[in-house]
């Protein structure tokens, strides 16, 4: 299929889509609320697609350049290996003051976010401030 086949092809399945979502909610604003489900599950479905496509042009763009991408990809492995460190020494107590509804795992979750979320932040406010200082000697 050609490029400016699919373009068209695009263009017009979107303005149909389009069509359809202003007549439910035109619809919806005049009352018919039966329209309301329907609705719902055609934004739903729009925004499904549009989401697994752009993932997946993302994927495929990340493929066709892996070598453009070994930076990212090394970034990519250090967070998960901080991600596995940080899980590894969070605690799974559960304390008195928490929630009924808390389990062991979730408290485990919670406290890994928590021990990445300040390791990032003292390795962004480091770079900041190594930053700043290099530019005071350029």
């Amino acid at each position: 299929m050609e490029n400016k086949t699919l373009d068209s092809a695009l263009t017009i399945g979107a303005f149909i889509i389009g069509i359809i979502g202003l007549i439910m909610g035109i619809m919806i604003m005049r009352g018919n609320e039966s329209v309301v489900g329907p609705a719902i599950t055609l934004s739903m479905v729009v925004m499904g697609v549009a989401a697994a496509v752009a993932i997946l042009f993302g994927l495929f763009h990340f493929l066709t350049n892996i070598k453009r991408n070994i930076p990212m990809l090394i970034g990519i492995v250090v967070f998960v290996i901080l991600a596995i460190v940080c899980y590894t020494l969070a605690s799974d107590t559960v304390l008195q003051s928490y929630d009924p509804g808390i389990t062991e795992s979730e408290s485990k979750l919670s406290g890994a976010g928590l021990l990445i979320m300040y390791v990032l932040v003292v390795v962004a406010a480091g770079a900041a401030i190594v930053g700043e200082i290099t530019r005071i000697f350029k």
